[in-house]
């Protein structure tokens, strides 16, 4: 199939909901918006060795009407991109056979740090937070996506 890949601008044609990945080597943290782009919450977490997963995330896609997917970008502190980053293209580029929607990349530096700080401000111990770290990682990515491009979301 392959979709057109977006790197910087928001696409005028990329509509809501969204749905975002958080793509590391193990875990792939998934999370959508509603409707309006309002909130974004965690929905699943895929296994990256399974190699279902981008059929289980177009499942997903379909489940939840989603119109656009937000990747999550892993870039050092100075901006550059490492293995991680690459790795991140890669799983792109796999997905992309099988989901045809617009993909953009969306800066995650710092996305797990919030993350977590979020789920240990919920008051949940060291294990509940490891469960959900992945996808609340994304949900934060799609925050920071929406809230950098509030003008295309909300007129």
């Amino acid at each position: 199939m392959g979709s057109q890949l977006y790197q910087a601008a928001f696409p005028e044609a990329f509509q809501l909901p969204l749905i975002s990945l958080d793509i590391g080597m193990k875990r792939i943290g998934v999370a959508v918006c509603d409707r309006m782009g309002f909130s974004c919450r965690g929905i699943a977490c895929l296994h990256r060795r399974d190699t279902g997963w981008p059929g289980q995330l177009l499942k997903l896609v379909s489940e939840y009407g989603s119109r656009g997917i937000v990747v999550g970008l892993p870039k050092n502190m100075d901006g550059t991109e490492g293995v991680q980053a690459e790795d991140a293209r890669a799983a792109v580029a796999e997905l992309e056979q099988v989901v045809d929607l617009p993909v953009v990349f969306q800066d995650e530096r710092l996305s797990t740090w919030t993350a977590k700080e979020r789920l240990f401000a919920q008051g949940l111990n060291e294990k509940k937070v490891k469960e959900r770290l992945d996808q609340t990682a994304a949900a934060v990515i799609l925050e920071d996506f929406l809230s950098s491009h509030r003008e295309l979301t909300h007129g």
